[in-house]
């Protein structure tokens, strides 16, 4: 399966509300009150897309709450999303064996080794038991079917075999139930596609009205909105646009400017983050660390330290990517491959699995000595020997250069061959 189907998660830059977040924050309670009270309530985060992914994330972290984050192609595709994130991090192949062992009277133990060791005729007569118990029991069994055998980090390949949409949502709903209200993950939905908007906005309207205590939100641009409120006719999912619409400020061109004036910064720099600013969007904290890849001598306000990156430059380019609709979701970061490397498994800044995409980054290290020049071609030269496309780009030009970073990593994706077709609707 493709990454862009794929996401995940916490992410452990964005522990802490920002207080220029805090009416945003108590917006999503509001909306998350009236799920509470089984009202049907989608979250629209109208804004730039980087700036809508990290208010989400922090109301998650907030409410102790899992969520997916992904680009939208159909509704299977945002099954796939919610389950692989359950799967990855709250072990969802226990909670439907639980479900099961309760409805059998066993331990979940017990049954585990008995499915394991019963013959198959055995195994289709309990399956049908189950199904005569409980009307979510042959929705469950297949995700359990599609889950890896063991949590992984890896990309799911196999297609979650639906029949239609009205399943997809019962699916939706008979996962939902294996959670305490207060603990169903939520789920974030971008767009790849501006032509996608009405698509993406009825699908996920009918979720809502199916399964209203999943916490969902769609993030739009200010554009995208008001063409849907021109365009579509009255509806259910235009009232659910116009009740959930939540504006998402990202910093003002002017006040950026001002903040960069007292900077050791020169009009070319400037003009970097300005249009990084008005062309992908930014945040505080992505500002703070872009003045600091353009002059290490800045102090940022926001400390970015962290173990799952291992410079500011890999955290910077994650979140632009993790924002990215046609990204989101790919790449892994400082992602491990069984390919020997000096006596050990090769470690990479950025891998997507599916498509063997590699990116680098190369900061001051990789140019200090021949040795370490040398280092990286071997690398890149075994790579290329296991079927990788390499991406390598200067850590120094992750700011000045985003968008042609960005723009590469799409006309890479374009190229290489996808081992999964991309699903249809449902």
């Amino acid at each position: 399966m493709q990454g862009c189907f794929y996401v995940l998660t916490f992410d452990p830059q964005s522990t802490a509300i920002s207080p220029g977040n805090a009416s945003q924050i108590a917006r999503l309670a509001l909306h998350q009150s009236q799920r509470c009270q089984a009202i049907p309530t989608l979250s629209v985060l109208q804004g730039k897309a980087i700036a809508a992914r990290q208010l989400w994330i922090q109301w998650s972290k907030q409410t102790e709450r899992l969520t997916g984050v992904g680009g939208y192609t159909c509704i299977t595709a945002l099954l796939e999303i919610w389950l692989a994130t359950m799967a990855q991090h709250d072990n969802l192949r226990s909670r439907i064996l639980q479900n099961f062992a309760t409805l059998a009277h066993r331990s979940e133990a017990e049954l585990t080794d008995w499915l394991v060791h019963t013959s198959d005729y055995q195994r289709q007569l309990f399956w049908q038991q189950l199904a005569s118990l409980s009307e979510d029991a042959e929705r469950l069994r297949a995700i359990l079917d599609w889950l890896p055998a063991f949590p992984s980090s890896e990309p799911q390949t196999k297609r979650l075999a639906l029949a239609d949409s009205s399943t997809v949502l019962a699916s939706f709903a008979a996962v939902a139930r294996l959670f305490p209200p207060s603990a169903v993950p939520g789920l974030l939905v971008l767009l790849p596609e501006d032509d996608r908007a009405a698509v993406a906005l009825t699908a996920l309207a009918q979720l809502v009205e199916a399964v209203p205590q999943i916490p969902v939100a769609l993030a739009l641009t200010v554009a995208q909105v008001q063409g849907l409120l021109n365009e579509l006719p009255e509806s259910r999912a235009k009232a659910m646009l116009r009740g959930g619409l939540i504006d998402v400020p990202s910093p003002e061109l002017g006040n950026i400017r001002q903040r960069l004036s007292d900077r050791n910064l020169d009009e070319e720099q400037i003009q970097s983050l300005l249009h990084l600013a008005e062309t992908h969007g930014t945040t505080p904290e992505a500002l703070d660390t872009a003045l600091t890849l353009l002059d290490p001598a800045h102090q940022p306000e926001t400390a970015e330290a962290t173990e799952v990156y291992r410079s500011q430059a890999e955290w910077f380019l994650a979140q632009y990517l993790e924002a990215k609709p046609t990204t989101t979701g790919r790449f892994q970061v400082n992602a491990r491959l069984d390919i020997d490397f000096g006596g050990r498994p090769m470690e990479v800044d950025f891998l997507d699995t599916a498509a063997k995409i590699v990116i680098e980054l190369d900061g001051h290290y990789h140019f200090q000595c021949l040795d370490n020049y040398r280092r990286d071609r071997r690398k890149d030269r075994l790579l290329q020997q296991h079927g990788f496309l390499v991406l390598r780009f200067l850590s120094e030009d992750v700011v000045r250069d985003l968008e042609d970073i960005l723009d590469a990593v799409d006309q890479a994706l374009a190229t290489r061959s996808s081992s999964v077709t991309q699903p249809s609707e449902p």
